[in-house]
């Protein structure tokens, strides 16, 4: 597979304390890449920096002209405008309504895309701002823990959205407390602990079957 992403001893701090720890990793075309550690591992932080949303206090990201989008924590959404205007209006190709009309169909958005999002659920926007991550043909999407305030059927969605576009070349770094769901999507992980990278598991059939070893690794 060919290396769409390189992280190269990238360090970032917040006030003097160093919040990641030289990271090295890659991102090839076309796989998902589970990220997991306890809260306060520097996840988001690392999803952040790979998009470019906080500055990093040395090292390099190599993006090769890649495209990366994402959604961090929870989208940020005009209470006044519906979802099919936020997909409108965050749409730059020229194929936008077949872009979108795939988009509400794979995540089911239909029966709430034409409601002002003030009325929308926290399931009801974490599905619109996936979306709209998917927007724009990138090359990579990072989605920190997208499952959150999602239903087993929303989840269920999500996972097939996600392989549908992996057998695409679309590649996902993927955030997540709950191993059973990663499992089903994941190629291999990365797991951080302290602001280090202190595990790459490989090519995982059952992220469950390592549960015990990740846990180990974590104390």
């Amino acid at each position: 597979m060919e290396s769409i992403v390189k992280v190269k001893s990238i360090k970032v701090s917040f006030k003097r304390k160093q919040v990641l720890q030289g990271i090295d990793c890659e991102l090839f075309q076309g796989e998902v890449v589970g990220l997991v550690g306890p809260n306060g591992s520097g996840k988001t932080t690392l999803m952040k920096a790979l998009l470019g949303f906080i500055k990093i206090e040395s090292g390099t990201i190599l993006k090769n002209d890649k495209r990366l989008t994402g959604l961090i924590e929870q989208p940020g959404l005009y209470p006044f405008m519906t979802g099919l205007e936020h997909l409108e209006m965050f749409n730059q190709v020229a194929a936008a309504n077949d872009q979108i009309d795939i988009l509400i169909d794979l995540l089911d958005l239909s029966k709430f895309i034409n409601k002002k999002t003030k009325e929308y659920s926290l399931g009801m926007k974490q599905r619109l701002g996936i979306a709209i991550s998917l927007l724009n043909d990138p090359d990579v999407v990072v989605l920190d823990e997208p499952m959150n305030g999602l239903d087993p059927y929303s989840i269920k969605l999500l996972r097939e959205l996600i392989l549908t576009y992996c057998e695409q070349g679309t590649t996902f770094l993927v955030s997540s407390h709950l191993l059973n769901e990663l499992e089903q999507i994941a190629d291999r992980v990365l797991l951080l602990k302290e602001g280090k990278l202190i595990w790459t598991g490989e090519q995982l059939e059952r992220l469950n079957d390592f549960e015990e070893e990740l846990i180990a690794k974590l104390i």
